[in-house]
């Protein structure tokens, strides 16, 4: 009897033959259908993304390139693409594929008071590697930053108009003052948009545990030019202050990050929740809206 995983499976390696057509493909497993890409994996040892959505394979496109230029300049494994199909902008026929990463996620659990300073270390290392990619370095069409101030009033408003309905008042009170503050701070947006990683967290943080060390960064979906603090903000959400504490002794000039890098962790959930609402995920909606109805 055919799974509902079946007929993306199908429709996967289909796609996957029509661009690859030198590649075999003995076995392809659903690993992740997450909210923005349905993952693949292949033969045992490649990983194949395929986006969701229309906007995710524009940003697929520019992910491919930011991986390509990185490469050996980062001191933690990333991905390397080796397949792709990018001339599509049909969904489920673009993908991106790469050799698996070993590790798994590095959730908070693993991380104890023998571990944290060399961790942090390794995280460190690669976020002032990343961070201090030039523009001139990358040279890549269409890495442009966006207006700070208007992205995060855009998404202030769409949050009142769309997630206000669903929350308690003392909820949306506390997210009025949290933006506001925030928005009508100039400094927040003086900072200068450097390559980010955007999505820093659990799930993307490979680990090995038998050698007690980071394997690897995964996902670069949310790549791009913009605010460093939002990559430490992934980090306090995911593992808390205290391991923030352990990279400032690593680099301590991320203390100047500090205050934006709380204000973002206080949207990851709103972002989740309205993510959710506008695209039809009533999982992400929930998860995200929890905590304020």
């Amino acid at each position: 009897m055919e799974t509902d995983r079946e007929p993306l499976v199908n429709r996967s390696v289909e796609a996957i033959r029509r661009s690859c057509p030198d590649l075999p493909i003995t076995s392809a497993v659903p690993i992740n259908l997450g909210q923005n890409n349905d993952v693949l994996l292949v033969n045992d040892e490649l990983i194949f993304r395929f986006p969701k959505y229309a906007e995710g394979i524009r940003k697929l496109r520019l992910e491919v390139r930011i991986l390509e230029k990185i490469q050996s300049r980062v001191s933690l494994d990333v991905p390397c693409p080796l397949y792709h199909c990018l001339d599509s902008n049909q969904v489920g026929r673009a993908f991106a594929g790469y050799k698996r990463i070993g590790g798994e996620p590095l959730w908070k659990r693993h991380i104890h008071a023998e571990n944290a300073p060399r961790l942090a270390g390794q995280l460190s290392r690669f976020l002032d590697e990343l961070h201090n990619l030039t523009v001139d370095v990358l040279d890549i069409d269409g890495l442009g930053a966006e207006n700070g101030a208007a992205v995060w009033s855009d998404l202030y408003e769409r949050i009142r108009e769309k997630l206000f309905p669903f929350m308690r008042l003392d909820a949306q009170k506390w997210v009025e003052q949290h933006f506001e503050t925030f928005l009508q701070d100039e400094t927040n947006f003086a900072t200068q948009p450097v390559l980010i990683h955007g999505d820093v967290g659990p799930g993307n943080i490979l680990y090995d545990k038998n050698d007690d060390r980071i394997t690897g960064m995964i996902d670069f979906g949310s790549s791009g030019l913009g605010d460093p603090a939002i990559d430490y903000a992934g980090l306090i959400a995911s593992y808390g202050e205290p391991f923030f504490n352990e990279l400032l002794r690593h680099s301590p000039d991320i203390e100047a990050h500090w205050t934006r890098a709380k204000f973002y962790r206080g949207t990851f959930a709103l972002q989740e929740a309205l993510f959710g609402l506008e695209n039809n995920d009533q999982a992400a909606f929930q998860n995200g809206i929890k905590g304020y109805t």
